[in-house]
């Protein structure tokens, strides 16, 4: 695999005081997830992958309505312990679900200290589809 400019911002912001959960948008197939994989090996003692385009995952995992819960679903479901610092949770595929993308807002209230990264291809589209009254 080939170094990606993206791998620096990557490790800036695990080291960053003030850590949001960060979302990376593209198109499909350009390695996001790759990145993200190889990013997690390098740089973290535990990774816990959600893919949420899986119909399973999704339904599992939308029907969380705090962090806590969505921890402890993720954990349960993953068979890993999430360990603030040195867990990296990645939510692949995030705009699949709505209700998952909602709660990005409150892992960096709760819990600032939790590296959580969101990937997604055509996040605008789905989410801008959601607001818009049928």
């Amino acid at each position: 695999m080939f170094k990606r400019r993206i791998e620096e911002e990557l490790k800036n912001w695990k080291i960053s005081t003030i850590r949001k959960p960060l979302v990376l948008r593209g198109a499909r197939q350009v390695g996001k997830t790759s990145t993200v994989r190889k990013f997690a090996a390098e740089n973290f003692e535990n990774f816990v992958e959600i893919n949420l385009e899986r119909t399973d995952q999704n339904r599992y995992f939308r029907q969380a309505d705090t962090v806590e819960e969505f921890i402890k679903r993720a954990e349960y479901f993953t068979k890993k312990v999430i360990l603030e610092g040195r867990t990296l949770l990645f939510l692949d595929e995030i705009q699949e679900s709505f209700e998952v993308l909602k709660l990005l807002r409150f892992f960096a209230e709760e819990k600032p200290n939790l590296h959580l990264i969101a990937a997604g291809s055509l996040l605008e589209a789905k989410m801008y589809g959601k607001m818009i009254p049928k």
